[in-house]
């Protein structure tokens, strides 16, 4: 639990705010790797290397965009903050 944001890692459901919300699978597994880690930023292409499982070649805008869509769904539970330059985070807090 982050803030208004619960994660249900055996189940794989995430509550925002006491809603459920509906996550791909790879959303999920995105939002569950930055929370179990929180305060610790990560590297796009770390991201794409752990979460997806491959190296990154053509780029890391593919976690930008999942980032994106995460943000929108969770609204204003979201807790992942943007490092500019460097990739993202989740607060303790909640952000």
């Amino acid at each position: 639990r982050i803030g208004e944001l619960v994660l249900d890692l055996e189940q794989r459901r995430v509550h925002a705010a006491g809603t459920q919300v509906a996550l791909t699978a790879t959303e999920f597994d995105l939002l569950a790797y930055l929370m179990r880690r929180p305060g610790r930023v990560f590297a796009r292409e770390q991201l794409i290397s752990d979460v997806w499982g491959y190296s990154p070649v053509g780029g890391t805008r593919t976690v930008d965009v999942h980032i994106a869509q995460l943000r929108g769904k969770l609204g204003a539970a979201s807790p992942i903050r943007t490092v500019r330059g460097v990739g993202y985070a989740v607060d303790r807090d909640g952000g």
